[in-house]
C-alpha cells in the first residue's frame, strides 16, 4: 500500500511542475519557507496579522491570554474593545447581570470570565454541566460543556448561542 500524500507534499509538488522558479528559489534558500513559497506562487493566500494573532490566541493557555490582556490595559488600549471588556479585571463579576453585547467566547472558546460565570450559576442551582445542556436543548448526554469548562475544549457555534441566551436567564435570577 503507497503511502498517504499529506497537503503540504501536495502543495510542494505542485510548486515544482506548476512554478519551477518558486520552487527552485525555495530550494536554494531564497525564499524562506515553504508557505510563503506557496503564498507568491497563489496556492496559499498570504496571512494577515489579524489572522496570525487570531491563531496565536486560540492556542494560547488561559494565564497568557490574561497576561497579553493586562499588557493590552497597561498600554492603553482602548477599553471599549470587546475583548477587553471580557478581561477579568475589566469584565463584571459572576454574580452581575450580564451585559448583552459582552462575548463569551473567543471562537469556538470560552472566555475566563465566561466559565467563572457558568461554574458559579451551576454551583448556586446544583447544576451539572449535562443539567445545563438539557436546560438549554441538547441531549443530557451531550459532554460538550463538561470539556469545556473542565479543559478549555472548544464547542460548536450552536453551543455557544444558547449558552449566551442561558447565561442572560440565568444572570437575571
Amino acid at each position: 500500500m503507497s503511502k498517504k500524500m499529506r497537503r503540504d507534499d501536495v502543495q510542494l509538488q505542485r510548486l515544482r511542475t506548476e512554478f519551477p522558479d518558486i520552487y527552485r528559489a525555495l530550494l536554494a534558500g531564497e525564499i524562506a519557507s515553504a508557505r510563503k513559497a506557496c503564498a507568491a506562487a497563489g496556492i496559499k493566500p498570504e496571512r494577515s496579522r489579524l489572522d496570525k494573532l487570531k491563531n496565536s490566541w486560540a492556542k494560547a493557555t488561559d494565564a497568557e491570554r490574561d497576561a497579553f490582556l493586562s499588557w493590552l490595559a497597561a498600554r492603553g488600549a482602548r477599553r471599549s474593545s470587546p475583548t477587553l471588556a471580557s478581561s477579568p479585571s475589566l469584565a463584571p463579576s459572576p454574580s452581575s447581570p450580564r451585559q448583552a453585547e459582552t462575548p463569551i467566547a473567543s471562537g469556538r472558546y470560552l472566555l475566563p470570565s465566561t466559565i467563572a460565570e457558568i461554574e458559579v450559576i451551576m454551583a448556586q442551582r446544583r447544576l451539572t454541566p449535562q443539567d445545563v445542556m438539557h436546560e438549554m436543548g441538547f441531549a443530557a448526554e451531550d459532554r460538550a460543556l463538561a470539556g469545556a469548562l473542565a479543559r478549555g475544549a472548544s464547542l460548536r457555534l450552536s453551543v455557544i448561542a444558547a449558552l449566551e441566551g442561558w447565561l442572560r436567564i440565568n444572570a437575571q435570577r
